[in-house]
């Protein structure tokens, strides 16, 4: 199996993967951006202004990637910025069960907590048919695709080239989640009616099961955003009340799902070698 960097970038040759660098500016800047944007929004919202509210979503969504974007064109120019665009343009493989995968699991998680929670009288409407494309439009135009890029496509490769997979995939499933933390301040969003202990637990189970399957589809963005979204329009179809019941059950069978995800991942380091080639970790086979 060829031991080359996962898309090229930031390697030893010209020194910025033996460095944080990229690493601590990424994860200083989206939680500034995000922040800065509760903070900056906040009062205008609450005084009324529909278009605040807006704001605040795309900004800290789309943060990641235009963070990313400027780091790569900041520490290696133009061929960072092609080098990071490769991991979302990249060829399907022919064994495609890792897409598969992606896609179904965060549904099956959500079904059955959303069973539960109903069994349990926490129950709720679901999403009615008619406002079905505008939430298939706002959720495939924000966490889905304006996270990704930055989080996996950014972060995560830059930590494996610093720390193995598994260990990768910890820190960035657990700063991923507290990047969510001002949502919990600003009115109108979700989080305001879940326990915030468990919705950041959601969010890095989550965040893990994505470094799974970054890694088994070779780096290629296509499947985390595929998971990404179904995980957030399952949650968007209803059937259940957000709060404790909901919440903590899904929380509870996503970290089944982490800790699957985590023994799948190796648990040793990966050499960089100083080439462009892609990086083959875990091949695409379970």
């Amino acid at each position: 199996m060829p031991e080359t960097p996962l898309h090229g970038s930031f390697n030893d040759e010209r020194g910025s993967s033996s460095e944080w660098g990229p690493i601590l500016a990424f994860i200083v800047l989206v939680n500034a951006v995000g922040w800065w944007a509760c903070l900056l929004l906040r009062p205008t919202f609450a005084a009324g202004h529909l278009w605040a509210f807006f704001t605040f979503v795309f900004v800290t969504v789309w943060s990641p990637t235009v963070i990313a974007l400027a780091l790569s064109f900041s520490f290696e120019g133009t061929s960072g910025i092609r080098n990071l665009l490769g991991l979302l343009f990249r060829r399907f493989p022919k064994n495609k069960l890792w897409y598969l995968i992606g896609i179904l699991i965060p549904v099956a998680t959500v079904v059955c907590a959303v069973i539960i929670a109903r069994h349990l009288h926490s129950g709720a409407a679901f999403l009615p048919v008619a406002a079905l494309p505008l939430t298939l439009g706002l959720q495939v135009f924000t966490g889905a695709m304006g996270e990704e890029l930055g989080w996996r496509g950014f972060l995560l490769s830059h930590l494996e080239r610093k720390l193995s997979p598994r260990v990768a995939a910890l820190v960035m499933a657990i700063t991923w989640a507290l990047w969510h933390i001002p949502a919990f301040f600003f009115p109108g969003m979700a989080q305001q009616h879940m326990p915030p202990i468990a919705f950041l637990l959601i969010v890095a189970a989550f965040g893990i099961f994505l470094a799974l399957l970054f890694n088994h589809t070779r780096g290629h963005l296509v499947s985390t955003m595929l998971a990404h979204f179904s995980f957030n329009m399952s949650l968007a179809a209803g059937g259940a009340i957000l709060g404790s019941v909901f919440i903590w059950t899904l929380a509870f069978i996503f970290s089944i799902v982490a800790i699957f995800s985590l023994a799948k991942l190796p648990a040793s380091p990966i050499r960089v070698a100083r080439t462009g080639e892609v990086f083959d970790p875990l091949g695409t086979d379970i």
